[in-house]
């Protein structure tokens, strides 16, 4: 059989499109050069909200290793807390729940070829048949991205994460996140996996130039967490904190990680990958059936999920670097205008513009 749309990259979003064009009975390929779905998939948060999981519907359940009520914000001697009865977030074991991802992709039909690289000459050939669909579903560094001379992506997130057991743990539904400048224009982060087990993190801006093994070390330090825990193992890691300003070029599209569709604010990208993905799903099924151009992707993401993009990408842009300064202010104003009760109640970790639009109106509402 003739393979008519052809995937780069075998993570969740790449896995996610491929089971989804596979099931309409279209012709799929996915490449990735990990021999496994799982390797290096500890190098990722899994930290993953619920209500996207359950909008985006990937099999996640039996990956869910912890879940989160809220979290604590942290510049100096200021914090934001911001706690639900419910869950608002899961842990998930990112390994799993690619391995997941893999079997539903495979049952609906595609065919994954895992421990085959696909370089830019190869990339290439595969778009110089226009009947063909080029999708790069291939991660932050994109070789489909970079073979086609798509626009780059700004600014990264360099980030090193760790996992610690034997950690003392006081709420093991809470998330603690430290803005300072050991993490410029990101932040530091705690999470529990369960009452013994927790991940630390640091993310730094690309525009630092500065290397986030270090800063993690430093971290560390001034973890008491961390310091007291046994650390497991630990992982370099990058991530877009914004999207290209082009994401179609002819018979090729970008998609989640490639394409930047990532929350600037904490660096997650799979609610939104998965999200765009399903647009590419529809576009893709349209230029196969209709002719549809494959452009129509490139103005419908945009259009249902550019704006939230666009203001976690503001947001992302109060982070402090040396000064903490305007990050205290905005703390004390929000725990002023009430904004932890509000949050706690009615934030949206992907809809930054629902939370907005519900904060506004909410003495009309009342």
């Amino acid at each position: 059989m003739q393979r008519n749309i052809v995937i780069i990259g075998a993570g969740v979003v790449g896995l996610s499109l491929a089971k989804t064009l596979a099931s309409e009975g279209l012709a799929v390929t996915v490449y990735d050069s990990k021999r496994r779905v799982s390797d290096n998939a500890f190098r990722a948060s899994g930290i993953l909200s619920a209500s996207g999981l359950e909008r985006i519907k990937i099999p996640y359940k039996n990956a869910v290793v912890n879940r989160l009520r809220g979290a604590v914000l942290h510049v100096g001697n200021e914090t934001l807390r911001v706690k639900a009865e419910e869950t608002k977030a899961l842990v998930v074991d990112r390994a799993r729940l690619a391995e997941a991802c893999l079997k539903e992709a495979e049952k609906a039909g595609a065919e994954v070829m895992l421990g085959t690289r696909a370089d830019r000459d190869a990339v290439k050939e595969i778009a110089r048949d226009k009947s063909r669909i080029l999708v790069g579903a291939d991660g932050a560094v994109s070789t489909v991205a970079s073979a086609f001379s798509f626009p780059p992506i700004e600014e990264y997130a360099l980030t090193y994460k760790a996992d610690y057991e034997d950690a003392r743990v006081e709420d093991d539904g809470i998330v603690n996140m430290f803005f300072s400048g050991l993490a410029p224009r990101f932040f530091a982060w705690t999470a529990p996996h369960s009452k013994k087990a927790v991940e630390g993190g640091i993310g730094v801006s690309s525009f630092a130039r500065r290397d986030s093994a270090s800063a993690f070390k430093s971290f560390e330090k001034t973890n008491g967490m961390l310091r007291s825990a046994r650390f497991v193992r630990g992982s370099a890691s990058i991530i877009p904190l914004g999207t290209r300003s082009v994401t179609v070029k002819g018979n090729v599209a970008l998609v989640g990680d490639a394409a930047g569709q990532v929350k600037a604010t904490t660096g997650g990208g799979i609610i939104f990958g998965v999200s765009c993905a399903n647009i590419l799903a529809d576009t893709i099924k349209g230029c196969v059936n209709r002719g549809m151009p494959l452009s129509h992707y490139e103005r419908e993401w945009r259009k249902k999920y550019g704006r939230d993009l666009k203001l976690h990408r503001l947001f992302h842009n109060r982070y402090p670097g040396k000064d903490t300064m305007s990050l205290k202010i905005i703390f004390k104003l929000a725990r002023i205008m009430g904004a932890e009760s509000f949050l706690s109640t009615y934030g949206d970790m992907d809809r930054p513009s629902a939370t907005i639009k519900r904060f506004f109106l909410r003495d009309m509402t009342s």
